[in-house]
């Protein structure tokens, strides 16, 4: 996946707003229909509904996505759902902002897969150091080979996923499950969480809320109460 210099900084700006108007409206979807994690969707959707998108200013984060990879990619988004509206809407966006975007990786800690760290990337696409500058969250792409499993972590800001392929997810409250093509899975500020791919491509978009720390969450509800 060659970096697409022909694409101008207009055209880039009006598919970074209808990925984040795709995806606002899926997660929005999602807030309504759901009867746990109310809360977290619903600064999930505040978030993304606040958040605003300029292109990304150097020093950017990340590089090109490695060859050895480019088929995973390929195959994960062709695999990915298309019957539904927004996620047609979202794919297609997608599919014009990676050539455009930097990789990064997380790395491998002990215990982990000794490949574990060439066998997975995430496009940093809203955020900083991303594709998008954007204050209220970080968005990105993630990609695993198949038969992978993502070190189990922690962090301060509640996060969601847009699950685009089979996989299977953990949180420490609930174990693993499957959240199926087209879940949604919501992690709130510290939960210890991990997820795996299965004999296909893992393929999620996912978003951590900046601001959405529990201390943060608790004074918000506390205000609401007042």
């Amino acid at each position: 996946m060659q970096f697409n210099g022909n694409v101008s900084e207009q055209e880039l700006l009006m598919y970074g707003v209808v990925m984040r108007e795709a995806l606002l409206r899926i997660l929005s979807r999602y807030s309504l229909a759901c009867e746990v994690d109310v809360e977290g969707s619903e600064v999930c959707v505040r978030s993304l509904g606040d958040a605003r998108l300029n292109i990304g200013l150097p020093p950017y984060s990340g590089s090109s996505l490695p060859s050895s990879l480019e088929p995973t990619v390929a195959q994960a988004l062709s695999d990915a759902p298309r019957t539904d509206r927004d996620f047609k809407i979202l794919l297609s966006a997608l599919e014009f902002l990676l050539p455009s975007s930097r990789w990064i990786k997380r790395s491998a800690t002990e215990g982990d897969d000794a490949n574990f760290e060439e066998r997975h990337r995430h496009a940093l696409i809203f955020g900083k150091g991303g594709l998008f500058e954007c204050s209220t969250m970080t968005v990105g792409l993630a990609v695993m080979e198949p038969e992978l499993s993502y070190p189990f972590h922690k962090h301060p800001p509640a996060e969601f996923y847009v699950v685009l392929s089979e996989g299977d997810w953990y949180r420490q409250d609930a174990g693993w499950w499957s959240p199926g093509v087209g879940g949604v899975v919501i992690n709130p500020p510290e939960a210890v969480h991990s997820m795996r791919s299965t004999n296909k491509p893992l393929l999620a978009l996912w978003g951590l809320i900046e601001g959405s720390s529990q201390s943060t969450l608790e004074r918000k509800s506390l205000a609401g109460l007042s």
